[in-house]
């Protein structure tokens, strides 16, 4: 079986730079161990609907001094951007009959060939835990990574930096200005009593919605008897008539 060519893409994720929205990323409270683990998707604009899903997070690592920097290109990084960021490796899917994966390394091909910077930057999706002072995301955990033209974070970008062949698919908090969303998904701890309250809440939701089903059911019953009882009334009278 002839192999496939998947696109291999590194960038910078995230920085602490205020973004378009006011918020910026505290990268010591960042928890990025989905995306060490392998566990981290990449997706297209925000979207985790399956065809959206384009590609998977190889490699990460926060970069804070030109010390932590292991590879030129970490290097290059750091030298641009003087602040500390989230350096992500990316798979793409393309090669793989994949049409968005496949529109996307067009994009960065072209530009390539007209020896410009790709427009496509990256964004990180995941939960808030905690919130500082003056819109600063304390604690997070990082689970993906979006492509996307419209970052809320501009000092984010990404490259091209080679091709990987592979036989087939691979195994396996979201901000941008376009649609307003958060950074991250917020998640709000309940204790243990508060989700029981929660259930209990949902559960008695779910018997008045019944009752009042059994009741429209028993009134429509009753409905029916009465319009039976009416015809056979009037059957009765007919005969008699006769």
């Amino acid at each position: 079986m002839e192999l496939s060519k998947s696109t291999i893409i590194e960038g910078v994720a995230s920085t602490e730079a205020r973004d378009s929205q006011g918020e910026s990323l505290d990268l010591n409270g960042a928890d990025i161990s989905t995306l060490l683990e392998g566990r981290g998707f990449v997706n297209s604009d925000h979207s985790n609907r399956f065809e959206h899903l384009v590609g998977r997070v190889l490699d990460a690592k926060k970069i804070h001094k030109m010390e932590d920097c292991e590879t030129p290109q970490q290097m290059k990084y750091m030298s641009d951007m003087k602040k500390p960021f989230l350096w992500t490796k990316l798979e793409l899917w393309d090669g793989h009959g994949h049409k968005e994966a496949d529109a996307i390394s067009s994009i960065y091909n072209y530009y390539k060939d007209q020896n410009k910077e790709a427009p496509i930057k990256l964004s990180v999706e995941g939960k808030t835990l905690e919130r500082g002072k003056g819109g600063l995301l304390k604690r997070t955990i990082i689970k993906g990574v979006a492509l996307t033209v419209h970052p809320a974070n501009k000092t984010t970008k990404t490259d091209v930096v080679g091709l990987v062949k592979s036989a087939g698919a691979p195994e396996s908090l979201v901000k941008s200005e376009s649609d307003k969303v958060p950074l991250f998904i917020e998640e709000r701890y309940q204790s243990p009593a508060e989700r029981i309250f929660d259930l209990a809440v949902t559960a008695r939701q779910f018997i008045r919605q019944a009752k009042l089903l059994q009741k429209n059911e028993s009134s429509m019953r009753l409905l029916k008897c009465q319009k039976s009882l009416e015809r056979f009334k009037k059957m009765k009278n007919e005969r008699l008539e006769e």
